[in-house]
């Protein structure tokens, strides 16, 4: 029976196709059940018992190239703007998670920002370890980043419950040469045989001190652009270390460079630069972790639609998400966000009774770099077709920002303006921020 349903296979089949079906036809299916159950992805999840996933399954954003949203720079303001979405990026250019709500710190949203990775370079004083992001490696979008917290029937002995929670973090396996048992995890998992097999691996959000000296992390400094900032080197945890090899050669980072996953600490939070905030709104001095500029980042689909309709056809739609603001709104007209100073978030009576309100001070339009050429979903950049003569074709959207969004010249090297950095003022910290919320333009 086993000979004829081989020879009945068609003759495309390679041979190691042939081999891996031998073997699956040969093992006892409870000995494969058992095998599967105990391979990576099973084991991972099992360590997550405790804890509850965060985010959505089906995105607010689904809708974002409806033409309802196109809302043309000239209409009048005739309603209050309204949040359509939110993000949280807890690592620094990997994955985005969308959520219905997120709590407003000085900082930013919670979690938000909370690592990076970074590689070690030499320089003149010495080896030193700098931050890496889609700028240089845009496979980074291909990080699919997942937020897992404790909740009421949580087991308090589980380490990562006592760690606060953690992310996982996973990637594909670039490798040519995966094991048989690798396969039947993928058939198993994805009902493909040949799929292609990812590695997952876990962080704890915030180790505990005991976590701390058995994994023996250590505080380090690593720069983020020109600023030197510090955090938890957690590369030494071994679910991180047993991955960072095989990160490094999906990233094409060369073996001989390090690699490691920083964390913010308390210490981490620095003063941010060119904040035109005025203290008697926001309270104390704006800080922030690990974004590059300002904690909380605007963006309109007004905007984002008004510099759709100015790309080349082939780069159209405009997919939002290339431009990772924590809050999406809606309602308002095209780049209107950008003549606000002062916005209070109202909360709709049915999902908040409280009387606290969050509020943003706007500090300044978002200058933008290379990140928003790169495609979410394939992590590749994107350009548009070479003109005559051409083997390459100009990047875009930036091509297109930088001709068509260049308003005003506080940024040298931006190429091209949308969206607006906000800082939290002091009165609204600790508040929820929800989809649907309305937004009352203050100044």
């Amino acid at each position: 029976m086993l000979l004829q349903l081989l020879h009945s296979l068609p003759d495309t089949l390679d041979t190691s196709t042939l081999i891996y079906t031998t073997v699956f036809l040969l093992i006892p299916p409870v000995l494969i059940v058992i095998l599967i159950q105990n391979g990576d992805i099973s084991t991972t999840h099992q360590k997550l018992k405790h804890l509850r996933r965060i985010g959505l399954s089906t995105s607010n954003m689904t809708d974002q190239y409806d033409p309802k949203y196109n809302i043309s720079e000239d209409s009048p303001n005739t309603s209050k703007p309204r949040i359509k979405a939110l993000y949280i990026h807890p690592v620094k250019s990997c994955g985005y998670i969308e959520v219905n709500q997120a709590l407003l710190t000085k900082t930013g949203f919670m979690y938000d920002r909370y690592f990076s990775f970074a590689t070690e370079e030499n320089s003149d004083s010495g080896p030193k370890w700098r931050f890496i992001s889609q700028r240089t490696k845009p496979l980074m979008t291909q990080i699919k980043t997942e937020l897992w917290l404790p909740h009421e029937r949580s087991d308090a002995l589980d380490p990562l419950v006592q760690a606060g929670g953690c992310i996982l973090l996973t990637f594909p396996d670039v490798d040519i040469h995966h094991s048989w048992m690798r396969r039947l995890e993928m058939l198993y998992h994805t009902g493909d045989f040949f799929a292609t097999p990812h590695i997952s691996f876990i962080v704890p959000l915030q180790p505990t001190p005991t976590q701390i000296d058995e994994f023996g992390l250590t505080l380090k400094q690593f720069t983020i652009h020109k600023r030197t900032t510090t955090g938890l080197d957690m590369g030494i945890i071994p679910s991180v270390a047993a991955a960072l090899p095989k990160l490094k050669t999906f990233l094409k980072i060369p073996h001989t460079q390090r690699l490691t996953l920083f964390k913010t600490t308390p210490d981490t939070p620095t003063r941010t630069e060119g904040s035109l905030a005025p203290l008697e709104y926001i309270g104390s001095p704006s800080v922030h972790g690990y974004t590059d500029q300002q904690p909380i980042n605007i963006n309109s689909l007004s905007s984002v639609q008004a510099v759709s309709a100015l790309l080349p056809d082939e780069n159209k739609p405009l997919n939002a998400l290339r431009f990772r603001a924590n809050i999406w709104i809606t309602g308002a007209p095209a780049y209107a966000e950008e003549s606000w100073t002062r916005c209070r978030i109202l909360p709709k009576p049915s999902i908040s009774t409280d009387k606290q309100r969050a509020t943003l001070a706007v500090v300044c339009r978002t200058s933008r770099c290379t990140m928003p050429n790169v495609n979410p979903d394939t992590g590749k950049v994107d350009t548009d077709i070479p003109s005559s003569g051409k083997k390459r074709g100009k990047p875009q959207p930036s091509t297109t920002l930088v001709k068509h969004r260049m308003v005003e010249s506080g940024n040298q090297a931006a190429l091209g303006y949308i969206g607006v950095h906000c800082v939290p003022e002091d009165s609204g910290l600790g508040v929820y921020v929800h989809v649907g919320d309305e937004i009352e333009v203050l100044g």
